[in-house]
């Protein structure tokens, strides 16, 4: 699964406007990116397989660590208004001209981080995009405090650079390096000694001079592949307004990142295992299942053969076993349990002492019924029992009981 990902500009968008951006390979997520401008209209457009992510890049941004009060992750509708309540003090403009956006695990931290941008600014950009044909998936920030060692990150040229500092202490800030100086970050001894230094090409040799370290080099761009795994969407709030294209495509990445990452490839084998293993399975199962009821079959009509020679076709052998022996109780005269003397006599075999047979009764195809007989819970239950051993089974329907023969259809 492929991803474009943008980054907006600090301006307002108008005509010439371009938007920088670059592809993501999902199987490539160290790669260099490849990045270009192009205006909105020029954009490259995204199919079903891919997602459009917008970058705010750090300059936009401010950030501030907030105590929420106990019990206010039930109530997401007062969320909003307690964010402009507790930034109020801490903004220079008026919090209902500002978009806030809360870090992805809030819930679980007594002391969350907020991300704070222009609202008019950010709307206007995505306005630009959708009228573009692009649909924004995910909205995610150039740089935040996700780490509990410092990171510092160069960015630019040595002009118009910026070295970005972030931690998850201490949040996201910046300066420009034209006027830098190491005393300028106040930075303790542990800190410079631990600090993780990344600068781009145009930067990394004036970095490493001010700051008296070594940094790291890296690619541009390089710090847009962390923007997209650090699980950030600050498309929250108003800009919910594509939540179910977003949780579409994050569906997809997590299943295109299963199905094809080299990590899940012992559990791909591992599901592949147990659904081979399954089918298997369930083929001998049937087979032995088949095997059995064809097993049951054969045995059934040898003895229908043995007992009743004339039968030369057999193809329901239980039931010509029935039609069989029902015939030889016709020829000899002898009573069927569905007949209605052998049904009478066993019910009075089986009435308690203290119960009187019914007065009225209607006998029809071996099934008889019992007209308004008042039976208690208790002889009920020892009638039903009596019943059992001479193959009669009895229940009510509304102020009658049925009798009827424990082999018969209900």
């Amino acid at each position: 699964m492929r991803t474009l990902i943008l980054q907006l500009p600090l301006e307002l968008p108008q005509a010439p406007t371009s938007y920088l951006h670059a592809w993501v390979q999902a199987d490539a997520q160290t790669a260099p990116l490849d990045l270009q401008w192009s205006r909105a209209n020029l954009l490259p457009q995204t199919a079903r397989d891919t997602e459009c992510v917008v970058m705010v890049p750090a300059a936009a941004l401010s950030w501030h660590a907030v105590d929420l009060p106990k019990g206010l992750h039930k109530q997401a509708g007062r969320l909003q208004a307690a964010l402009h309540g507790l930034l109020e003090e801490r903004v220079l403009d008026d919090p209902a001209q500002l978009h806030m956006a809360l870090a992805p695990h809030w819930k679980n931290d007594p002391r969350p981080w907020v991300a704070v941008c222009n609202k008019a600014w950010l709307q206007a950009h995505l306005n630009a995009l959708d009228a573009a044909g692009l649909t924004v998936h995910r909205i995610v920030p150039e740089l935040c405090p996700d780490s509990s060692s410092l990171h510092i990150t160069a960015t630019g040229d040595e002009d118009h650079g910026w070295l970005w500092l972030h931690q998850s202490d201490q949040g996201v800030w910046g300066l420009p390096l034209s006027g830098l100086q190491a005393s300028s970050l106040d930075l303790n001894e542990e800190e410079r000694q631990t600090a993780i230094i990344q600068a781009e090409p145009g930067v990394v040799r004036l970095v490493s001079q001010k700051l008296q370290a070594s940094a790291q080099l890296m690619s541009p761009g390089q710090h847009w592949l962390a923007a997209l795994s650090s699980g950030w969407d600050l498309a929250q709030f108003e800009f919910q307004t594509d939540a179910r294209a977003r949780l579409l495509k994050t569906a997809q990445r997590l299943g295109h990142q299963v199905w094809q990452h080299p990590q899940w490839r012992w559990a791909r084998w591992g599901l592949a295992a147990l659904l081979c293993g399954q089918l298997v399975g369930l083929n001998v199962w049937a087979w032995k299942t088949r095997t059995n009821w064809q097993a049951q079959q054969q045995s059934w009509a040898h003895i229908l053969q043995e007992t009743f020679p004339q039968t030369s076709v057999v193809v329901d052998a239980p039931l010509q076993m029935k039609q069989q022996m029902a015939r030889l109780r016709q020829s000899s005269s002898a009573l069927a349990p569905d007949d209605l003397e052998s049904m009478l006599s066993a019910l009075g075999a089986a009435l308690p002492p203290p119960v009187q047979a019914p007065r009225q009764w209607h006998y029809q195809a071996g099934l008889l019924r019992l007209i308004g007989w008042p039976l208690n819970a208790q002889d009920q239950q020892t009638l039903q029992q009596q019943l059992v051993q001479p193959g009669y089974r009895l229940r009510a329907e509304g102020d009658d009981w049925l009798m009827s023969p424990a082999g018969s259809a209900p």
